[in-house]
């Protein structure tokens, strides 16, 4: 079977960027990838990539924009084309947002029943749902907004969407940034057919910029990464009363290391045992063992990204392989995952693209 790769990166001149669109590249058997297709966006910076297995299409959100775009994918040749485009939503009135972005999606997610696509607004403070028609997707029909501390004239501002496997449980890092007073927390929806209703929130320490967050694979451990603070926390999700409380809290660098390091992404394997964090300045990935009993979390070890920025990283779909995207060294690098304590050792394999952002396979 051919294992494809869509890697979506940053173009604009405001984010100093190098990207041209999204790249498609074909894995062969011996781990070579190879150049298939380059699209150009509709809009600039395709940063953020989900694919609709069902329908084989892909959707490409337009970081600092207001646009989604929609692709359809040829299912032989893994080949994309554009199908149609659509709105995330309204900018958001605040006065001291940065007037050079407009909505900035930054996060995607299908809802379980593959009939809505989900996306965390940042600028915009909301998570905006859109349905999915024959056509591609419709206008949102639902905005769930996201205070900040002073009210409705405030935000806060989601960075991502992660569904709890088999429910309608999902999970949303929220950053409590300076514009716009916003609060630093992470926030448990419930998708209920056309609308996301709140479960509960845990706030987390103001200034610490929730990012991103992943499931374990038996949905009731969460693990979130702190960009500012670069500190990863793990959450116990009870799934029937849909509650989230704070287990754990510890660093995503190593003790001792003190100089300016933002983190960025965090997976948990799809074993469950082990959990990775990306750590852009010193750009390494962190990884920690899971605990079976309890789902804490214990250092292994830290390894060098094998670049500059790794702003993205993900596994492959075997959990055989981990790839960091390494934003401001223009590469990918592959590393082998040792399956008996998580480590992972670097490959020869090293993928020229520009500016990358976002990995997904097919």
């Amino acid at each position: 079977m051919t294992t494809y790769a869509y890697v979506g990166c940053r173009t604009s001149a405001w984010r100093s960027a190098r990207g041209k669109g999204i790249t498609l590249f074909r894995i062969t058997e011996s781990g070579k990838w190879e150049p298939l297709q380059c699209l150009a966006s509709v809009q600039e910076n395709p940063s953020w990539l989900t694919l609709d297995m069902r329908r084989n299409r892909l959707y490409a959100l337009h970081g600092d924009g207001d646009r989604v775009a929609v692709f359809d994918r040829d299912p032989d040749t893994g080949l994309l084309t554009l199908s149609s485009e659509q709105t995330t939503g309204p900018r958001h009135p605040h006065p001291d947002l940065e007037p050079a972005r407009r909505n900035n999606p930054v996060g995607a997610a299908l809802t379980p029943d593959g009939n809505t696509l989900l996306i965390a607004n940042h600028e915009g403070g909301n998570i905006a749902a859109l349905p999915i028609s024959d056509k591609g997707l419709e206008p949102p029909i639902d905005f769930a907004r996201i205070a900040g501390h002073t009210g409705s004239d405030s935000l806060s501002r989601p960075h991502e969407i992660v569904f709890a496997p088999g429910c309608n449980l999902f999970a949303v890092p929220v950053q409590g940034r300076k514009a716009g007073n916003g609060i630093d927390m992470m926030r448990l929806y419930h998708w209920e057919q056309t609308r996301s209703c709140l479960a509960d929130e845990v706030m987390l320490p103001a200034g610490s910029w929730p990012r991103h967050a992943d499931f374990h694979p038996n949905g009731q451990w969460l693990y979130g990464i702190s960009e500012l603070s670069s500190t990863v926390t793990f959450f116990h999700v009870d799934r029937e009363n849909g509650t989230l409380s704070l287990r754990q809290t510890l660093s995503a660098l190593p003790e001792g290391y003190d100089l300016r390091s933002d983190a960025s992404e965090i997976e948990v394997h799809p074993s469950g045992r082990f959990v990775y964090a990306a750590n852009r300045g010193h750009d390494s990935i962190a990884v920690f063992s899971v605990s079976p009993q309890d789902g804490s979390l214990t250092p292994v070890g830290w390894v060098p990204c094998g670049g500059k920025t790794p702003r993205f990283t993900t596994l492959s779909p075997d959990g055989r392989q981990f790839i960091s995207a390494n934003e401001d060294s223009d590469t990918l690098q592959v590393f082998d995952v040792d399956s008996e304590t998580g480590m992972l050792s670097a490959t020869d394999v090293v993928v020229a693209t520009a500016s990358p952002t976002c990995i997904c396979f097919a």
